[in-house]
């Protein structure tokens, strides 16, 4: 793809096809004027131009919209914005009385945003919609410039440099839920630059990008997380040398995780120029079978108690280390328990179950896990789902394998020492939920102990990688 002559600063795609505006005036050695399509081949300029910079674009209602800082497009009048279609160019409403710096879309309607103060002849401060026939004010509008918009949670979010919205104090940053402005957290700030140039949506999470320092007062250079009630860094954020003037011009969703472009040569003390992806955690499941050698009841065929347990996913190579735990209930009828997987990422694992009295028991190998999926494992129905083989059958009909019971002190292996503490617990009469109580009864007694001391007996311990 032969490029353009200048910048490019806005993308979209319109009929099936890419469309870029820019400050450019050539595209593909073609002479066009700051507005261009590619066809999958080659740039053409079947569009037809515009008179000035293009800095923003979006389709509505099946029309290319384009904003910038142009009075005319293909020679007709266009106040900064205008629309096109099967029938060419559109004006739309006598446009702005200064430049649009971004389009997005809140509900039916479209919404511009930028350094001008009327839309359509009428009063709108910095932010206005479009219903398709005329310019509307939304609410009092924006103090100063408006650079970035999208919706979040059901509310028109607005990024710039400004420090009201709606006549309430709101730092570069603000929300309009159909009715007021209102403003995020304490917003964002710096001692030198502070603009909000890019805004995106992830999962349930926003995004704001831009030159900043500090977003809710907490330090984020340039790039930062908003989840509805408070703000939060990515990392160390993003730099540029020595320079203040650094941040994210872009930031955009890309197969789930964030794109980033801007000034920086840095993220992370990781040398990464220009642009930089910022991996968000997908949210997985495990569900797990499995049972308590002692709280098993081969009669009923069911736990003596539910219980909580603990479940971690470990790197698949040595060290083997820690990647995420989990805690859920394994439930006394159904013997599973069900897990929620918030932070690993793609790889390879293996699971590690740990409970109050029982051994750890690790999976027999690593299993693959994608980001956001479900991993489904039965360490319940054979003595070679754990890892070294470690489980002990406790029922021939159904077959079924449970963690090895009484490890009270959870140092890795049954032996005296926690024979000991039971001995004493049943010696005082000890009932209730307690760690002594090997079989889930809530009573602590010679049951507890038999198991124990067999386990102890046959030196039952730990085994990992």
């Amino acid at each position: 793809m032969q490029g353009t002559n200048a910048e490019v600063d806005a993308l979209t795609v319109f009929n099936g096809e890419l469309v870029a505006g820019g400050r450019f005036t050539y595209a593909g050695g073609i002479e066009l004027n700051f507005i261009a399509k590619w066809d999958g081949t080659s740039w053409n300029d079947e569009l037809g131009g515009v008179g000035d910079i293009v800095t923003s674009l979006t389709v509505y209602n099946n029309r290319l919209i384009v904003g910038g800082y142009f009075i005319d497009a293909d020679g007709s009048p266009a106040g900064r914005i205008a629309s096109r279609g099967s029938g060419g160019w559109q004006n739309m409403g006598g446009g702005m009385n200064s430049q649009v710096m971004a389009l997005g879309h809140y509900g039916s309607d479209l919404i511009a945003g930028g350094f001008f103060t009327t839309a359509g002849g009428a009063s709108a401060s910095h932010i206005a919609k479009w219903n398709g026939i005329s310019w509307s004010p939304i609410g009092t509008g924006i103090g100063h410039i408006v650079y970035s918009l999208t919706e979040y949670k059901g509310e028109l979010i607005a990024g710039g440099l400004f420090s009201s919205a709606g006549g309430v104090s709101a730092n570069n940053i603000a929300k309009w839920n159909g009715s007021v402005w209102a403003p995020l957290g304490s917003g964002i700030g710096g001692t030198i630059y502070h603009y909000v140039f890019g805004l995106t949506v992830i999962n349930n999470d926003l995004y704001a990008g831009g030159l900043f320092q500090t977003s809710g007062g907490i330090t984020t250079n340039g790039i930062a997380k908003w989840d509805g009630s408070s703000w939060s860094s990515l990392g160390s954020g993003l730099f540029y040398g020595g320079s203040n003037a650094c941040g994210a011009y872009a930031v955009n969703n890309f197969g789930g995780n964030l794109i980033v472009g801007g000034l920086f040569n840095s993220v992370d003390a990781i040398n990464v120029y220009h642009i930089a992806q910022w991996n968000i955690p997908q949210t997985g499941t495990l569900n797990v079978n499995t049972l308590q050698e002692g709280f098993y009841n081969p009669t009923t065929n069911k736990l003596n108690q539910s219980d909580i347990i603990e479940a971690e996913l470990r790197n698949g190579n040595s060290p083997y280390n820690i990647v995420e735990n989990m805690f859920s209930v394994l439930d006394s009828n159904t013997l599973t328990a069900n897990f929620t997987i918030t932070n690993a990422p793609t790889g390879s694992y293996f699971i590690a179950l740990k409970h109050r009295n029982t051994i750890e028991t690790w999976s027999s190998s690593a299993i693959n896990y994608t980001a956001g999926s479900t991993i489904n494992y039965n360490f319940s129905s054979s003595q070679t789902q754990a890892f070294g083989n470690n489980l002990k059958q406790v029922d021939l009909s159904p077959v079924r394998y449970g963690l090895y019971s009484g490890d009270v002190n959870q140092d890795g292996i049954i032996d005296l020492a926690d024979g000991s503490e039971i001995d004493n617990d049943e010696f005082n009469g000890l009932t209730g939920y307690v760690v002594t109580d090997i079989n889930g009864d809530r009573f602590v007694d010679i049951e507890d102990a038999s198991i124990t001391d067999n386990n102890a007996f046959n030196i039952v311990s730990v085994i990992t990688p």
